[in-house]
């Protein structure tokens, strides 16, 4: 995924995970070979880390703050303090070497603070906040967290709770026809609604979103909805490795896309590290939306005994 200098203080030096930045550029042969090593390691570590490309020609100033002077430039980011930096075509295991050493530094995860400022000034979303990620990857339980959270929720409840989802899909109907008509959105400023990740290509850009997009590790993905899919009475002969790969090549056309994207602002959430490290996700996601999110309330709606599809 490349990111923009506007990014970076939020998805690099603000983020809870480890993160492998790509100094590069379009006329580096070097840079052009190591492209699919990099997408494959941005694949396989997504459930922990994130990998983002930075090309220098567009972002010079800050190739400068970091000074690279030479591409390809891998650097290793742990807690907003670089953890390690090389220079030159790497292999993957290099590269994940960089990240494993970035993992082991990161600072502990902050706690949640005991009480919230009861003067604090409700902040005025004049955005929408979108849920989005791949199927299964915990939409629904972000939407509920955004709502107990303070920020109401766009939905028609036409689709009922069930033993996949207990407490709700938080689905909106009109959300579908999103391509044909965008009127829908003019009732969604300052709420939450939730969104398949191919529509978001047919955002209208004439206003701001703030996306969650929800990342979680592929084969509980699979898992998932396998389950899902045995609950309705519906079998499928693809095989799950065929089912991996495409998913994974998706996300990759979509963080190739999304740099050029100005009205939308992106967080990606684990799930995996929600269930985990709570409170540490739960401040971030509170920051990236206002910073006046009832973060108890958020943490409360967490239910590790709905995380049923465990990674091994």
């Amino acid at each position: 995924m490349e990111i923009r200098e506007a990014d970076f203080e939020d998805v690099v030096l603000k983020s809870d995970r480890p993160v492998l930045v790509d100094f590069m550029a379009s006329w580096c042969p070097p840079c052009k070979m190591m492209q699919p090593v990099v997408d494959r390691l941005a694949a396989k570590v997504a459930d922990w880390a994130d990998v983002y490309s930075v090309n220098i020609d567009r972002n010079a100033a800050l190739a400068a703050r970091y000074e690279i002077s030479g591409v390809p430039t891998f650097v290793a980011w742990a807690g907003g303090q670089i953890a390690g930096r090389r220079t030159g075509a790497l292999t993957e295991g290099q590269l994940l070497g960089l990240l494993k050493a970035a993992s082991e530094a990161m600072p502990a995860p902050e706690t949640a603070p005991e009480t919230q400022t009861a003067q604090q000034t409700p902040v005025n979303r004049d955005w929408v906040t979108i849920v989005s990620g791949l199927p299964r990857s915990g939409t629904s339980l972000m939407m509920r967290m955004l709502e107990a959270g303070g920020i109401p929720a766009l939905t028609d409840q036409q689709r009922t709770p069930d033993e996949d989802n207990p407490n709700g899909y938080y689905e909106f109907e009109d959300v579908k026809s999103l391509a044909d008509d965008a009127g829908w959105l003019q009732q969604a400023p300052g709420r939450s609604v939730k969104m398949v990740y191919r529509l978001l290509r047919h955002l209208p850009a004439d206003r701001s979103y703030r996306v969650i997009f929800m990342r979680r590790h592929t084969d509980e993905i699979l898992r998932s909805q396998k389950k899902m899919l045995e609950h309705k009475g519906i079998t499928t002969d693809i095989p799950d490795d065929v089912m991996k790969a495409m998913f994974e090549r998706e996300l990759r056309n979509f963080y190739g896309w999304l740099p050029s994207q100005s009205h939308l602002q992106l967080m990606n959430v684990s799930y995996n590290d929600l269930l985990s490290t709570p409170a540490a996700v739960v401040n971030r996601i509170s920051e990236f939306l206002g910073g006046d999110l009832n973060v108890q309330s958020m943490t409360a709606m967490i239910n590790p005994e709905l995380y049923r599809q465990r990674a091994a």
